[in-house]
């Protein structure tokens, strides 16, 4: 007879509660960890610090082609002026012309220190998107033929001013196409420096309960392992700080740059003309105030740039954060005559009580 059957193996009950308990734990302990470290990655946390997930980051453009550019062409302004424009004539008789600045404020009489009169000014801030492949003209400003005339007897192309007994007044400044562009992270209109993401830290408190609260999660996974190492290394676990609060950035959650770049954050001004509390006809103009003064009592700016550089924006770059500017004209608290043409004063004094600056450019 052949031998007896083995006895069929027997599960027991209390074994399998063991285990089923065991990986459970398991299971719940690495879902808290991956729940925390995904809640950082997407930027949970404290103060939104952690790292963006890749899938989180904006995408690039393949082109970007004059986004974020202004183009001023013949912007004029008279203010405060007797001008005569593109074959004109002006001739006021007691007709004064008087801009106050600031006119409602307590004193009732505006002030010298306000802006009275601005034409083709610009401000620009830079963006701080991904760059695109290739990126040209971008963040830029172009002013061609930007005229002002402020507190001035003028003419421009073929003008013939002849003001009697009519003086100009403007109390307050004069501003005519000046370009200000500043770099992604400059100061922005409530004069708060804008940090970036990368740069800001959390509360040192707030740090350190974190740090505490992962290094409890990473004991507590630890202590479900049968090997003594891991017990060990999970005890004398040191969590490194995060990414966005100090540490490193992630590796794609760096800034990009373009293949090529040009002509981004630039400025370029064409003929810029300012007449300030004085008697300047251009171009084939004539001018001849009669007992009629020009005054200004603030500042006459002109044709003035300012460009904060931005971070390098391609591996090919040309002329960005550039300026360029032709034929700038300023004539401030003077008696002057531009390419053909003829001022006559008579009895009538130009005065500029304040600053004059024309066609002054700092890129820093």
């Amino acid at each position: 007879m052949g031998a007896p059957a083995a006895a069929a193996p027997s599960t027991d009950a209390s074994a399998l509660t063991q285990a089923s308990t065991s990986t459970e734990g398991k299971t719940t302990s690495m879902r808290q960890v991956g729940a925390n470290q995904l809640k950082l990655a997407r930027g949970g946390g404290f103060d939104n610090n952690g790292w963006d997930a890749p899938w989180d980051i904006d995408s690039a453009s393949v082109v970007a082609l004059l986004n974020g550019t202004v183009v001023n062409v013949a912007a004029l302004q008279q203010c405060g002026s007797t001008s005569g424009n593109v074959v004109g004539i002006s001739v006021p008789i007691t007709s004064p012309n008087t801009v106050v600045s600031g006119f409602g404020h307590d004193d009732g009489y505006g002030h010298k220190n306000d802006i009275a009169c601005a034409n083709a000014n610009v401000k620009i801030k830079q963006t701080d998107k991904q760059a695109a492949i290739l990126g040209v003209g971008n963040d830029s400003a172009v002013n061609i033929a930007s005229i002002q005339s402020c507190g001035s007897t003028d003419g421009q192309i073929v003008g013939i001013t002849v003001p009697i007994t009519s003086p100009n007044t403007v109390i307050g400044d004069c501003q005519n196409s000046n370009i200000e562009i500043n770099g992604a992270d400059d100061w922005d209109d409530d004069d708060h420096w804008q940090e970036s993401a990368r740069t800001e830290a959390m509360p040192m408190g707030q740090s350190l309960a974190m740090d505490k609260a992962r290094q409890a999660l990473v004991k507590k996974v630890s202590a479900l392992k049968n090997r003594s190492a891991w017990a060990n290394r999970g005890a004398n676990a040191r969590v490194a700080p995060q990414a966005r609060g100090g540490g490193w950035d992630a590796p794609w959650d760096q800034d990009s740059v373009s293949l090529i770049s040009a002509l981004n954050g630039t400025a370029v001004q064409l003929i810029t003309a300012q007449a300030c509390g004085s008697t300047s006809p251009d171009v084939l103009s004539v001018a001849i105030p009669i007992t009629s003064p020009n005054t200004v009592i603030g500042d006459c700016k002109n044709a003035n740039v300012k460009i904060s550089k931005d971070d390098p924006k391609g591996v090919i770059a040309a002329l960005d954060n550039t300026s360029l500017n032709v034929l700038p004209l300023q004539s401030c608290g003077s008696t002057s005559a531009n390419i053909i043409a003829a001022a006559v004063p008579i009895t009538s004094p130009n005065t500029v009580i304040g600053s004059c600056y024309n066609a002054n450019t700092v890129i820093d």
